[in-house]
C-alpha cells in the first residue's frame, strides 16, 4: 500500500516534508526501511537563525545534497534509489533537460522556488506537459491570490495527486518573482529515481 502525502506541520519544514514524499511516491509503505525517514530528519533543518536558533531559515542546499549522498548509499533488497543534486544552470524545465528526463523515467523532483523574492519553498514535482509543471505542495493553501492564471490549486482528492500547477514558461523564469525557479545562482534541484 502507498502512504498518502503529507503536509507541512511548520514553516520550515517543507524540504524533509517533500522527500518524505518522494520517498513515499516512489515506494509501498511496507518497503520503506525507518532508517531512511531517520536520516531524512537528521540532516533537514540544519540553518542557524537569530539567536542560536535552528532550523529557522529551513534546510541549506548542502543538507539536500548530503540526504541525497546518503540516499545513494544506503541500499536495501526492497529500497534502493538514485539521486542527482542539480545547482544553477542545470535547473531547468527546458524539453530534453535532466528534470524532463528523471520524470519521463518514473522519477520525481524535487524544485526549490521562490514564494517571495527572500523566501524559497521547495515543491515535488511529479509530471509535466508542454504547458504545465504538475506538483504536489506540502504547504496548505486555501487559495492563490495574484498570479493571473500562471499558477493554480488542483485537486489532488485521492492525497497521492498533484494538488498544484504552475506554467511551465513562468516557473523558468529567472527574475526574482512568486513561484519561479529564479536567478540561476540560487536554483537548485533534487532528483530521485527508483533503482530495486
Amino acid at each position: 500500500m502507498y502512504s498518502p502525502f503529507h503536509y507541512q506541520i511548520s514553516e520550515y519544514d517543507c524540504v524533509p516534508t517533500a522527500i518524505t514524499n518522494a520517498i513515499s511516491f516512489l515506494f509501498h509503505r511496507k518497503e520503506i526501511p525507518p532508517m531512511v525517514i531517520r536520516h531524512i530528519y537528521l540532516y533537514c533543518l540544519d540553518t542557524v537563525g537569530h539567536d542560536s536558533r535552528f532550523g529557522l531559515g529551513g534546510t541549506s542546499k548542502y543538507a539536500v545534497r548530503l540526504v541525497g549522498n546518503w540516499l545513494n548509499a544506503y541500499r536495501r533488497k526492497s529500497f534502493s534509489v538514485a539521486t542527482q543534486f542539480l545547482e544553477k544552470e542545470r535547473v531547468t524545465m527546458v524539453p530534453g533537460a535532466q528534470i524532463e528526463s528523471c520524470l519521463s523515467g518514473g522519477g520525481v523532483v524535487l524544485c526549490n522556488i521562490l514564494l517571495t523574492p527572500r523566501d524559497e519553498h521547495y515543491l515535488m514535482v511529479t509530471a509535466m506537459d508542454d504547458e504545465w509543471i504538475y506538483c504536489f505542495d506540502s504547504y496548505r493553501r486555501q487559495s492563490i491570490r495574484g498570479m493571473k492564471g500562471m499558477v493554480r490549486l488542483i485537486d489532488g482528492g485521492d492525497g497521492r495527486s498533484p494538488n498544484l500547477k504552475i506554467r511551465r514558461d513562468w516557473v523558468e523564469q529567472d527574475q526574482l518573482k512568486r513561484f519561479c525557479l529564479g536567478p540561476m545562482q540560487m536554483r537548485e534541484s533534487l532528483l530521485i529515481w527508483r533503482t530495486s
